[in-house]
């Protein structure tokens, strides 16, 4: 099991509060933003713990079809997604619980002794640290590359879900031979195929991704034009078309 990041003082403090409540008879809420650890934290709490996501779990209540004999402690995910919460919990009454939530639950606050806020990655700058050496070793691992994290693109509007992503979109990207992009290209192409796509519809994503790259990389459509052996009138129909660019919005034209 994958273990909570407790590198900087904030999440210290949290894993202490997660690690004292474990042997309490008490009910526990995690509160955080998507990705900043929630589940983690929650079987750091209950390891042994059967872990449902709310609204599953509360589809079995409305069929009947929940034993909770078989249950002394249970994790529950996302149980702000339950409409009728007080009626949810009373189903769970005498077993030990650990929910969590993107947000505060006022409705039902006062069923959960003990409350942990986990702050955003943004915020936790060493835990951030630890995970992009983490994901990073690990994709270059598994491609057998050497990436530096200066040369990822970071995304953290979903904290670690977005993290490692963009780790790993950066890291596979960068480890694609020519024959791995062209299976890439004819698989993608496969499945447009199925959504009735002709030779139009699918030339835009191929014009699309070569003009973007070539306006990064040289920033003038004069540039661009002599790289791509373009007419430079062609190009900048093609930027119009594509990106709603005129001459005027493009330097060194």
């Amino acid at each position: 099991m994958k273990k909570f990041i407790a590198q900087s003082e904030a999440s210290k403090k949290i894993l202490n509060i997660a690690q004292m409540s474990s042997s309490l008879p008490v009910n526990v809420l995690i509160i955080g933003e998507v990705g900043v650890g929630k589940k983690l934290l929650a079987q750091n709490i209950l390891p042994d713990a059967t872990y449902f996501e709310a609204k599953v779990l509360e589809e079995t209540f409305i069929n009947d079809k929940f034993n909770i004999d078989e249950y002394k402690e249970l994790i529950i995910l996302n149980i702000d997604n339950v409409l009728n919460k007080k009626e949810f919990l009373t189903y769970l009454n005498g077993l030990k619980i650990v929910a969590t939530s993107n947000r505060n639950l006022t409705d039902v606050e006062s069923q959960f002794a003990i409350k942990i806020d986990i702050p955003p990655l943004s915020k936790r700058v060493e835990d951030l640290e630890e995970l992009k050496k983490i994901y990073l070793h690990e994709a270059n691992n598994i491609y057998n590359t050497n990436i530096d994290i200066n040369d990822v693109e970071l995304d953290l509007s979903l904290n670690g879900n977005t993290l490692r992503k963009s780790i790993y979109k950066t890291v596979s990207m960068r480890a694609l031979s020519d024959e791995d992009m062209m299976e890439s290209l004819e698989y993608f192409i496969s499945k447009k195929f199925d959504e009735d796509k002709d030779y139009r519809d699918l030339l835009k994503y191929f014009e699309i991704a070569l003009l973007n790259a070539a306006k990064i990389k040289y920033k003038s459509q004069l540039k661009m034009a002599t790289k791509l052996n373009l007419n430079r009138i062609t190009l900048r129909k093609k930027l119009e078309q594509y990106f709603k660019e005129t001459s005027s919005t493009t330097q060194g034209i």
